[in-house]
């Protein structure tokens, strides 16, 4: 596992919405293979329908995730983030995960969170940042900055003063962040194939949140 593939190098941690993030980087190749590979076989397959309790348009294996086969990838990313968390004695375990395609310009996701999760992560497996927008997270105080923030003027807004953030993000990024946080992905707006695996972190291996049922 790398920090960071390229570009300037970032801060492990931001904080936003006063809110840790969590930022690690890890080649994407391989799964990026296995992604591609999996959707050549399932093209033929509704594989697009939306899970249960899902408003939205994508393909996913989200229906799958509970077999967890990404866990493996992870076992490095986990052993930093419990030393980052300052779990002394403790790791994290991946509960489940699974791949998300975005291939139409209609494609997009809802704004949804993972609770009961401890912490997700979405790691993009294949993202152009010239074409596909970012994941947008939302200010869980955003009623109340909205309410402060009414008609005043700033040098420049921030995690602190905005309703909405989006990280800036290329392949091979993993975002890490507390399951509560409402997060969505807008259209896509072009034919290029956008990929990201994402899981759901706990510290007691087992405690699968499951939002929809199986």
């Amino acid at each position: 596992m790398q920090k960071r593939s390229s570009g300037a190098d970032r801060k492990k941690a931001d904080f936003v919405f006063g809110i840790p993030f969590f930022r690690y980087w890890k080649d994407p190749t391989e799964l990026r293979q296995i992604a591609e590979q999996k959707y050549k076989t399932w093209e033929d397959y509704p594989i697009n329908d939306s899970p249960s309790g899902w408003d939205c348009s994508l393909r996913t294996e989200f229906n799958v995730a509970h077999e967890n086969y990404y866990e493996e990838f992870y076992d490095d990313v986990m052993a930093e983030l419990a030393e980052d968390l300052g779990l002394d004695g403790h790791r994290c375990y991946i509960d489940e995960s699974w791949l998300n395609y975005y291939t139409d310009p209609n494609h997009s996701q809802e704004e949804h969170d993972h609770l009961p999760g401890y912490f997700s992560a979405i790691h993009y497996i294949k993202i152009n940042p010239e074409v596909h927008g970012g994941t947008i997270f939302t200010n869980p105080l955003a009623q109340m900055s909205s309410y402060m923030n009414d008609g005043k003027d700033y040098k420049e807004y921030s995690g602190m003063n905005s309703e909405t953030w989006t990280p800036e993000v290329i392949s091979g990024d993993i975002l890490i962040f507390p399951s509560f946080l409402k997060h969505r992905v807008n259209h896509s707006k072009t034919t290029e194939s956008r990929i990201t695996l994402a899981f759901n972190i706990n510290t007691i291996k087992g405690s699968s949140r499951r939002v929809f049922g199986r």
